[in-house]
């Protein structure tokens, strides 16, 4: 926590408040959100400190093995992710923020761990003194030579040249502190010792060298119990009984000549029944390797030693686990086909709905060898995107449209601020994060078009598909160009200044928080040309043969039900928020319907692939 306030935090909001202020915006920290922010980071950071001295000591003590920390680094991944989760505004950005610190220190914790458990075992099976007498001479040597370098370069003035240099840089670079600062000493006495601490450091680091090279934690303490090679089984130490449930492969690897010799040691060791069992074994071994499934069968029967089988059984049954994993699977399909036929008209089976996950499956089965594009795609935009916008991007638009305001508002009369810490920050990556995914959903559903048409989801026909593919692309650009340059010179600044004139009138002072002010424009100009894209999309779902005419017109009041839904759980604002932003929705909606009622001639037109379609 020391380190967190003295040094992490100063350096932290010097970035957080350099960014407000390059993006136009006034940072006017809530004190109730600054201090949890503090308040939250504190605490997560002084826990995580602990890390290390919890793995270590778990190591040491070996309530948990070194290998365990080691293999298990996905598990650790995902629970340092949701820690942070729970400590950081749920957002992915700040949450990688938080963990990317953690994931470091759980790596640290890994070495320590090894150390640790490496100074147990050397200690226990080595000897310290042993290790360090038998590499004294590279210990000795790499200490004696880095020493004398240091001294040397003291005595040279090599750092007096090197703060010269560090002066010389464009940035304010921390200069080299004089041996006689560090130790408090005159300036001979003071460069002998900082050559025998240079020396004695070399020294240590040089020892954990060639300490790890001597001993290797995975491979220290006790072995697992192991039953051996079963083809080395000595049968002159067992008796009758014991050839009977002897391993299958002691008899199996045995030669003919071999089974005899041990028959006949046996004959002569007064032990007829042991001579009968050897050679029973050893014919029903030769009659697994060429009939596996008459193997056991025979050697049971043949041994007269009843009780135990000679071999196991050829095929286990399901376990527990497996008929466990069915029946989930069973209850999930059967939970999903009622609620499908709640909203059909006709009644599904469960092999319709295991078909639709079979169908989902293979969809995103062939995404995975284009994922790299895929991501590579979302990566590049998302990264131009927030790069425009920290450089600032983001004051650009807010001067320009301040600028658009109708006369009766000015500019000045207007501010927009940031009450906690990383909301200017988290914005730029969220609006970034936006645009990608609208940029990149063009790409999936190229891609996934041939998945597509194999499943018979949409029509087949060759070169139609990703040509009306093309076409809805290209048509729901433009769209969304000319609807979000629509929003932002006309419908946006209207609406902004239609709620600040009454403040303004009343001598307010307004002060819009960035997070809600920069959504609210967001969906009053990109918002306007999503809008314009919902009748173009409608025409592709037809011409595509994903949904036909006939199908969206049956449907259309599930779909509006649906709209109404989904953004009464992402809409802010409860039931006005609700109503403010379905109404234009189901209206786009409607409109959609109309065009495409007008274009199809009532139903009567097809589209060119919906004839293909599977039935």
């Amino acid at each position: 926590m020391a380190y967190s306030y003295y040094l992490f935090f100063p350096l932290l909001f010097e970035f957080l408040s350099s960014n407000t202020a390059q993006s136009g915006l006034e940072a006017h920290y809530s004190f109730v959100s600054w201090f949890r922010f503090l308040a939250l980071l504190s605490l997560a950071i002084g826990s995580a400190a602990e890390l290390p001295l919890v793995m270590s000591l778990l190591t040491y003590t070996e309530v948990v093995r070194y290998e365990i920390f080691r293999d298990k680094w996905r598990y650790a991944v995902v629970i340092i992710f949701v820690l942070g989760a729970l400590f950081s505004p749920p957002d992915p950005f700040t949450q990688i923020l938080m963990a990317i610190p953690l994931l470091s220190l759980y790596v640290f914790s890994l070495f320590l761990s090894r150390f640790v458990i490496t100074i147990k075992y050397s200690s226990d099976e080595f000897g310290l003194p042993l290790i360090a007498y038998k590499n004294g001479h590279i210990i000795l040597s790499s200490a004696l030579l880095t020493g004398m370098l240091a001294y040397q370069g003291v005595v040279l003035g090599y750092g007096a040249r090197a703060n010269a240099y560090l002066q010389q840089l464009p940035y304010n670079a921390p200069e080299l502190p004089s041996v006689e600062w560090l130790f408090a000493l005159p300036r001979e006495p003071a460069t002998i010792v900082f050559g025998v601490t240079i020396g004695s450091f070399v020294a240590a680091v040089v020892f954990l060298i060639q300490l790890f090279r001597t001993i290797d934690p995975t491979d220290s303490g006790p072995s697992p119990a192991s039953t051996g090679d079963p083809s080395s089984l000595d049968l002159s130490r067992l008796d009758a009984n014991s050839i009977a449930v002897a391993p299958a492969e002691a008899f199996t690897a045995m030669t003919e000549d071999e089974a005899l010799g041990h028959a006949g040691a046996a004959m002569d060791a007064n032990d007829p029944e042991k001579a009968q069992a050897i050679l029973n074994r050893f014919d029903a071994a030769q009659e697994y390797s060429g009939n596996p499934t008459e193997a056991g069968a025979a050697a049971v029967n043949d041994s007269g030693h009843g009780g135990t089988p000679a071999n196991r059984p050829p095929a286990p049954q399901p376990g527990p686990n497996e008929s466990a994993e069915s029946n989930a699977g069973d209850v999930v399909t059967e939970t999903t086909t009622g609620m499908v036929n709640a909203f059909t008209d006709n009644e599904r089976s469960e092999d319709d709905i295991g078909g639709y996950f079979y169908d989902i499956q293979f969809i995103l089965g062939s995404l995975t060898s284009k994922m790299f594009r895929i991501v590579g795609l979302f990566m590049l935009v998302m990264g131009v995107i927030f790069t425009a916008l920290y450089k600032g991007g983001l004051t650009i638009l807010k001067e320009d449209f301040l600028s658009r305001l109708p006369a009766g508002v000015r500019a000045d009369q207007v501010g927009v601020v940031a009450l906690h810490p990383v909301e200017a920050l988290v914005f730029d990556v969220k609006l970034a994060a936006v645009i990608a995914l609208a940029t990149t959903l063009p790409a999936i559903l190229y891609y996934a078009w041939p998945a597509l048409a194999e499943r018979g989801l949409v029509g087949s026909r060759a070169g139609g598909g990703r040509g009306i593919l093309f076409m809805w692309s290209f048509t729901s650009l433009i769209v969304l160009l000319a609807g979000s340059v629509l929003g932002y010179a006309v419908v946006a600044p209207t609406i902004i200044s239609w709620l600040a004139y009454d403040a303004i009138q009343a001598n307010m002072l307004i002060k819009y928080q960035i997070n809600s002010a920069g959504w609210l424009v967001f969906f009053t100009t990109i918002g306007i040309g999503l809008l314009a894209t919902i009748p173009t999309t409608l025409l592709f779902l037809h011409r595509g043969g994903f949904l036909p005419y006939r199908l969206i017109i049956k449907h259309w009041r599930e779909a509006v039900v649906i709209i109404i839904g989904v953004i009464a759980v992402a809409a802010p604002g409860g039931v006005f928020g609700m109503l403010i932003f379905s109404l234009p929705v189901v209206g786009a909606y409607l409109i959609g319907l109309i065009l495409l009622w007008l274009y199809t001639f009532g139903g009567r037109r097809h589209g060119p692939l919906t004839k293909s379609r599977r039935v």
